[in-house]
């Protein structure tokens, strides 16, 4: 059980706001300066727990790790620039003062109430938002004496079934331990040129791992990491009969395998990317450099390029916020625009970018509903959200057979892209040698190197596997990081550089 501070009896306490968003907006357009057009409020609350547990330890008990943060961040926008405005711990009063007198949010007097200005209509709240549910007080969320105890109980279930699986293997035992980080963050947008708009987003991240001594020396960390919308779904996905493969299966398989791992091949060849792995590499070299930011720079090798054929005829690619359990889906992002799906390319042509509502002149005008931040202190960004790729008409197992040597990557790593040029370069994380149309050896240390333009047209099999990925994929850019999506069959690089 958890250590006697984390067990205390369970209060519900925290803040709530209720706030008043029909007189928000009012105020928001009296005070807008000359020559500004527009404001927009994005208010933020959000707990998390982070649960670990590590059997090596002594006692082996868990530890647990809470936030909470409330914020918000004004934004008011001229000829195409903005200037930011971030309040932390927000009140009602504090929360008109910011929207009248935004330069003034560190004055003293916004620790009191301040006279605003601006009549509230006699009949009292117009439109009302609370927000409550990303609260310490919510019974059912993150903090809850259920929720941890659910936690504790699944990290303990992984750590035996992995222990049992590993029990009775020759060499070293590795050193073993879990983690799950809960987060439920609720916004609300406010803004003058359109509704208000309002979302509550959970996410479940759990990771198990095992630290592996080499013989040579040295260590190997090896991870399986699975996501859910909560701990009870994350549950449901590992336990009974529908649970597919867990983590303590894929973990335990790589671990049984790793002693085999022959070093990486090297040059140009022939590269299988299983499902859901390759849907990484395309957000990487495709999701990154058709955001509108860098186009409108001049920083992507797609600028320009919208009607052009820029990939194989087999590809299709969607970036689409709007389905539902998805990692990268929400009802609207953070500026407030609802989620849509948005085509980037159609059987080999560019038909888009992702933008947001200070990138949106490349996109006609209009935001696809790509402004995403990391919290409240971070302006939006256009980021990816679900990658999703059409089906194709192979199996996996025709591709592979058809694949007469090259390399199979079940899994690729961190990596870096130069959104200008368009090279990366990745790191294979989990792969294998093909030899005459089979999977052998599992490889280490395999690296993928080239340029977006010239891998595209290269793609020539598409599986008709598709299947979502169930890890814990994050975009990271300029510093933030935030979860996406990934929807995508088994896709094949006629020839790819690969290094070790």
């Amino acid at each position: 059980m958890l250590t006697a501070p984390d067990r205390a009896p369970y209060h519900p306490c925290g803040m709530t706001l209720s706030i008043d968003t029909d007189h928000l907006r009012r105020i928001l357009s009296a005070s807008l300066p000359p020559g500004v057009r527009a404001a927009e409020l994005f208010i933020e609350s959000r707990i998390s727990l982070r649960v670990s547990l590590s059997p090596g330890d002594a006692g082996a008990a868990p530890r647990a790790e809470r936030r909470w943060e409330t914020g918000a961040h004004l934004r008011r926008f001229s000829a195409g620039r903005h200037e930011s405005f971030v309040l932390d711990a927000p009140r009602g009063e504090s929360l008109e003062a910011l929207c009248l007198h935004p330069e003034a949010i560190g004055i003293e007097w916004l620790s009191g109430r301040t006279p605003i200005g601006v009549p509230r209509p006699v009949e009292g709240f117009g439109i009302e938002a609370i927000l409550s549910d990303a609260s310490p007080a919510n019974p059912g969320g993150p903090w809850s004496s259920a929720s941890l105890d659910s936690s504790v109980l699944l990290l303990r279930e992984w750590l035996d079934d992995l222990s049992r699986r590993m029990a009775g293997r020759p060499g070293p035992a590795p050193s073993i331990g879990a983690a799950i980080e809960a987060s439920l963050q609720e916004i609300l947008v406010v803004a003058t040129d359109r509704d208000p708009a309002r979302d509550t987003r959970s996410f479940v991240d759990a990771t198990l791992w095992a630290r592996v001594l080499r013989p040579e020396g040295g260590a190997r960390m090896l991870r399986e990491t699975r996501s859910a919308p909560s701990i009870a779904d994350l549950a449901a996905r590992s336990r009974g009969p529908a649970a597919g493969r867990t983590a303590a299966d894929a973990l335990a398989a790589r671990l049984i395998r790793a002693p085999e791992a022959v070093a990486s091949p090297r040059g140009e060849m022939p590269v299988v990317f299983a499902s859901p792995s390759g849907g990484f590499l395309l957000h990487e070299i495709c999701g990154h450099l058709l955001e509108a930011d860098h186009v409108l720079r001049g920083a992507s090798p797609f600028v320009g390029a919208r009607g052009r054929v820029i990939a194989s005829p087999l590809l299709t690619l969607a970036d689409d916020g709007s389905i539902p359990g998805m990692r990268g889906s929400t009802l609207f992002d953070d500026e407030g625009v609802a989620a849509r799906r948005t085509p980037l390319i159609m059987e080999g042509v560019l038909v888009g970018y992702l933008s947001d509502r200070l990138t949106s002149f490349a996109t006609d005008g209009i935001s696809t509903g790509n402004g995403r931040r990391q919290s409240y202190r971070e302006a939006p960004m256009p980021r990816m959200t679900n990658l999703v790729i059409q089906p194709g008409g192979e199996t996996f197992e025709e591709i592979l057979r058809r694949t007469d040597s090259g390399l199979l990557v079940e899994r690729l790593g961190r990596g870096q892209v130069d959104p200008a040029s368009g090279r990366f370069a990745l790191a294979v994380e989990e792969g294998f040698l093909i030899e005459r149309g089979r999977a052998v050896a599992p490889v280490e240390g395999a690296v993928l190197r080239g340029r977006a333009a010239d891998l595209l047209p290269s793609i020539d099999a598409v599986g008709s596997d598709a299947a979502a990925d169930l890890g814990s994929p994050l975009c990271i850019k300029e510093d933030q990081a935030l979860p996406f999506g990934i929807l995508q069959p088994t896709l094949r690089v006629s020839s790819m550089s690969v290094s070790g």
